[in-house]
C-alpha cells in the first residue's frame, strides 16, 4: 500500500505532539493545556504558575486575582476560610443555598420541585408544597388523544433535554493528527461502567456528535456551558466557536453555523481521575439543569396529551441486549441516553410526573421476569398517584422488520408452541404478553386498576388478528384494551406501483385521501366489534398520516410538500372524525377506550417518511397543518378550557407583578407597590387568547416575561421592561423566552393557588 508524503508528515507530527505532550509540559498538573510548540502550560481560568500548580479556588466560576484568590462569578462568593468560591445566596429564615444564587424551601415539595425558596408544582398540583391535586388544572384533563414521543439521537430535531450530551451518539475513536472518521478501535480501550474511557493511548482520542442537522440548525443560539468531572482535555470540532471562559470542569462557548453538528472530543484523560459526567448545557439553563433536566419547549409541546407512549425513547424496536436484565438497563449517569438499550427509566418517570399524562411503557421483548418486576415496582414507587399506566409487551411483534418478530418465532419454536414459525411467534406473543401484564398487575396489587394492559396485533390484516386473538382465548381477561393502528396513506400515493406523485397536484392527492377514508372506517368498525366480543376497550397505539417515499429525490420532495400543505390537515381531520364517530361515541367504549395515539411528536421529513406532527422543537405550530388538525379536534370534542392559571404573580420585596382577570373577566397585567390595593396596568397584551401567564421577573434587568396561550394551545411570548415608563411589550421567540427566564436571577411566579395565602388584596381580581 502506498503512503503519501503528506500522510507521513501528519503521522510524524502527531507522534511528535504526543511525545512533546509527555516530555515538555507533563500535563500541566491537569490544570491547563500544554502548548507543544512553546513547551509552556496555558492554564485554565482559575489557575496560575509555570506548571499551573497554583489553584486560586475559582471552582470554574471566576478568575485569578493578583493575590492568588478568586474574583468569583455572580451567584458565587469568595470564602476566606475554605479558600475557594462557594454558593452565594441571600435566604430568609436560615434556609440554605441549593445552588449558586438559589435558596432552598422551608418545606418539602410533595409533587413538585423546590427552586429559589418556593415550590414549582407538577401540572395539576397546587399549594405551597404542591400537595393539592386539582384535575381541572390539567391541560389534558378528559382529553382522549395521546402522543408517541420521538426517539433519542444526536440528529433528532426533538430536543428533550437541556443537557444535549444526553442525546449524543456513541463514542467513535480517532488518532491525533489523522483525519480518519472513526477508526473503530473500541476494543483497545478500557471503558468505565458509565461509558467513559478509563484511559486513552497517547495517540488516540474519542469523540461524539451532538446537535446534527435540524437539531443544530433550529436549536437555541447563545452561550453553551460545557461541564465535566475528572482531569483531562476536551475540545470541539466540525464547528467554529468562540470560547468565553475556559476553566477546569467548566467552559462557556458560543458555537457558529452548527448544522453539521458539534463534535465533542476527549483529547486526553487522567487514568487516576478520568474525565466523566460531560454535560453540554443549552444557553440559559446552567443554573437549573440538574433539577429541571427537560427542555421547556419540549414539555410545552406535550402538555395537552392525556397519554405519552415511550416506545421510541425506550428503543423498543430492536432493543438490546438479549436477555435484558435489570443490571443491563441504561442508567441516568451513562454518557448518553441514545442507543439500543433505550433511555433511563427514571427520565420517563420524571416526564410523566411533570406533565401529568398517563405513561405507556413498552416492555423489552427479551426482558426477564426480574426486569419486568423491578420496572413495575419503580413505576409504583416513583410515579405520581393520579396517573394510569398503559403496559404493552414490546411493539408490533408480528412485524418482520423488527428483531422482536424473529425473537418471538425462535422462542415459540423452541417451546414447541407450533410447527409453523409464524404461528409459533404469534402464540409466543400471547404467552409472554400475558405473563408480562400479570407481573405488573401483581406488583400493583390493590392498585392494579391503575394498570391498562394492551394487546395488539396486525391491524392491516383483519383475519390474522382474528386468529391471534382466538389463540389468546380466555387470557383476554388479563387485558383491558385492544390496540390498533390508525394510519392512512391516501391510496398508497407514494408507492411507485400505485401513483406517480410527481405528476399530481395537492388537490389530486387530497382526493385520494378521501377515497381511502372508507378503508379506515372499515377497520374502525371491524375492530370495534372485535373488542366488544372479547370484552376489551378499543384504542389506538399509533396513527396519523403515513405517506412515505423512498423512490427518488423528486418523489420525496413532493411527499414532503404535501405533508406541509393545509390539505394534509384536512385529511387528518377526516380520519380523526371517523375515529370519534365510530370509536369514541360508542357507549360501550368508555375510558380507556377511544384513545387516538398519534405517531409521532417531532421528526425530520425525509425519504423515510414525514411522520412528525412537527419538524423540530420550537417550530411555530401554525406552520404545521397536522398539529392544527389534531388540536382543533381536541378543542371541538374534549371541552377542557384550562390553558394556564387565570392569575399569576411574582413578589419581589415590596413590589408585586401580576397577570390576572379583573372583575369584568378581562385579562390585565400590571404592578402594585401596596399589596394589590392599587395597580398600575401595562398596555394590553396583543392577540386573542385563553390564558395569559406571567412566568417570571428578572431582578437584574427588571424585565417581566409573559406568554399568552390560545385555544389550540399555541403560545406567544413577550417581555416588558418594568423600569421603563413607556411599558411596551416586546415579542420573543420560544427559544429566547425560555432561555431568558431560566437563570437564577429570575424570580418565578408563585405556585398555583398560593396567592390566596398571601396578603394581596384580591377585591378587584377574579381568580378561578
Amino acid at each position: 500500500m502506498k503512503v503519501g508524503l503528506s500522510s507521513l508528515l501528519l503521522l510524524w507530527l502527531g507522534l511528535v505532539d504526543a511525545f512533546l505532550l509527555d516530555s515538555k509540559c507533563p500535563h500541566c498538573n491537569w490544570q491547563g493545556l500544554c502548548n507543544t510548540r512553546s513547551g509552556r502550560c496555558e492554564c485554565y481560568d482559575g489557575f496560575k504558575g509555570i506548571d499551573c500548580s497554583t489553584d486560586c479556588g475559582c471552582q470554574g466560576h471566576g478568575f485569578c486575582k493578583p493575590d492568588n484568590t478568586c474574583l468569583c462569578d455572580n451567584g458565587w462568593k469568595w470564602s476566606p476560610t475554605e479558600h475557594k468560591c462557594v454558593w452565594d445566596c441571600h435566604c430568609s429564615n436560615g434556609i440554605d443555598c441549593i445552588g449558586p444564587g438559589v435558596c432552598g424551601c422551608a418545606h418539602t415539595c410533595q409533587y413538585g420541585t423546590c427552586w429559589n425558596g418556593q415550590c414549582e408544582c407538577w401540572e395539576g398540583y397546587k399549594g405551597d408544597t404542591c400537595n393539592v391535586l386539582d384535575r381541572n388544572m390539567l391541560m389534558n384533563h378528559n382529553v382522549s388523544v395521546g402522543m408517541n414521543l420521538g426517539g433519542l439521537s444526536y440528529w433528532s430535531p426533538e430536543l428533550k433535554f437541556v443537557d444535549v450530551a444526553k442525546q449524543s451518539q456513541e463514542w467513535i475513536t480517532e488518532h491525533h493528527g489523522e483525519y480518519t472518521w472513526n477508526t473503530n478501535e473500541h476494543d483497545t480501550i478500557q471503558w468505565r461502567e458509565d461509558g467513559y474511557p478509563a484511559s486513552l493511548p497517547n495517540t488516540m482520542l474519542v469523540g461524539k456528535l451532538v446537535l446534527r442537522d435540524q437539531a443544530g440548525e433550529h436549536g437555541p443560539q447563545g452561550y453553551f456551558t460545557l461541564l465535566y468531572d475528572g482531569d483531562g482535555e476536551l475540545s470541539f470540532s466540525l464547528v467554529s466557536k468562540t470560547v468565553h471562559y475556559n476553566g477546569k470542569g467548566r467552559m462557556v462557548v458560543e458555537f457558529h453555523e452548527r448544522k453539521g453538528g458539534i463534535f465533542i472530543k476527549i483529547m486526553r484523560t487522567n487514568p487516576q481521575n478520568p474525565i466523566h459526567n460531560i454535560r453540554l448545557i443549552l444557553p440559559g439553563f446552567e443554573d437549573r439543569h440538574e433539577l429541571f433536566p427537560f427542555y421547556p419547549p419540549f414539555l410545552e409541546n406535550i402538555k395537552r396529551y392525556s397519554e405519552l407512549r415511550f416506545m421510541d425513547m425506550l428503543h423498543t424496536n430492536n432493543h438490546k441486549p438479549e436477555p435484558t436484565t435489570w443490571s443491563t438497563r441504561r442508567l441516568e449517569n451513562f454518557h448518553t441516553q441514545t442507543g439500543e438499550h433505550g433511555c433511563a427509566l427514571e427520565y420517563l418517570m420524571q416526564i410523566t410526573n411533570i406533565v401529568g399524562a398517563n405513561p405507556w411503557f413498552n416492555q423489552p421483548h427479551a426482558a426477564d421476569d426480574d426486569f419486568v418486576t423491578k420496572f413495575a415496582n419503580m413505576a409504583k414507587t416513583e410515579l405520581r398517584p393520579d396517573v394510569k399506566i398503559y403496559v404493552e409487551y414490546s411493539n408490533e411483534v408480528w412485524n418482520g422488520i423488527f428483531r422482536q418478530a424473529s425473537y418471538s418465532k425462535q422462542q415459540g419454536m423452541a417451546l414447541n408452541l407450533d410447527s409453523h414459525d409464524w404461528k409459533a411467534g404469534l402464540k409466543y406473543y400471547n404467552k409472554r404478553s400475558t405473563e408480562v401484564v400479570n407481573i405488573w398487575t401483581s406488583v400493583f396489587g390493590g392498585d392494579s386498576d391503575r394498570i391498562i394492559p394492551v394487546w395488539a396485533w396486525q391491524t392491516g390484516y383483519q383475519d390474522y388478528t382474528r386468529q391471534a386473538i382466538a389463540d389468546l382465548g380466555n387470557r383476554t381477561s388479563s387485558f383491558k384494551a385492544l390496540g390498533i393502528t390508525g394510519y392512512f396513506s391516501c391510496d398508497r400515493v407514494t408507492s411507485q406501483s400505485k401513483h406517480d406523485i410527481t405528476q399530481m397536484s395537492a388537490e389530486e392527492i387530497r382526493n385520494l385521501c378521501k377515497q381511502d377514508l372508507p378503508k379506515s372506517i372499515n377497520d374502525f368498525n371491524y375492530y370495534m366489534n372485535m373488542s366488544k366480543s372479547h370484552n376489551l376497550k378499543l384504542l389506538m397505539y399509533e396513527g396519523g398520516p403515513g405517506l412515505e417515499s423512498s423512490r427518488n429525490n423528486n418523489a420525496t420532495t413532493h411527499a414532503i410538500s404535501f405533508n406541509r400543505n393545509d390539505l394534509i390537515g384536512d385529511a387528518t381531520q377526516d380520519v380523526l372524525e371517523a375515529w370519534y364517530n365510530i370509536v369514541n361515541s360508542d357507549p360501550y367504549n368508555t375510558w380507556p377506550g377511544g384513545l387516538f395515539n398519534y405517531f409521532a411528536s417531532v421528526s425530520t421529513y425525509s425519504k423515510y417518511g414525514s411522520w412528525g406532527m412537527m419538524e423540530y422543537t420550537g417550530q411555530d405550530p401554525y406552520t404545521s397543518p397536522k398539529y392544527l388538525a389534531v388540536h382543533r379536534y381536541m378543542h371541538n370534542h374534549f371541552k377542557n378550557n384550562f390553558f394556564g392559571p387565570s392569575c399569576s404573580f411574582v413578589i419581589d420585596r415590596s413590589m408585586t407583578y401580576g397577570c390576572f382577570k379583573d372583575t369584568s373577566q378581562q385579562f390585565k397585567c400590571g404592578q402594585s407597590n401596596d399589596h394589590g390595593m392599587h395597580w398600575t396596568n401595562y398596555p394590553t397584551v396583543p392577540g386573542n387568547y385563553s390564558a395569559l401567564i406571567l412566568d417570571g421577573y428578572d431582578v437584574t434587568s427588571h424585565m417581566i416575561f409573559v406568554r399568552s396561550v390560545d385555544s389550540l394551545d399555541v403560545n406567544k411570548f413577550y417581555n416588558l421592561d418594568t423600569s421603563n415608563s413607556s411599558h411596551m411589550w416586546n415579542s420573543m421567540t420560544v427559544t429566547d423566552y425560555y432561555r431568558r427566564i431560566s437563570p437564577a436571577t429570575v424570580q418565578r411566579r408563585l405556585t398555583n393557588g398560593v396567592y390566596k395565602d398571601t396578603n394581596l388584596n384580591m377585591n378587584h381580581i377574579h381568580c378561578n
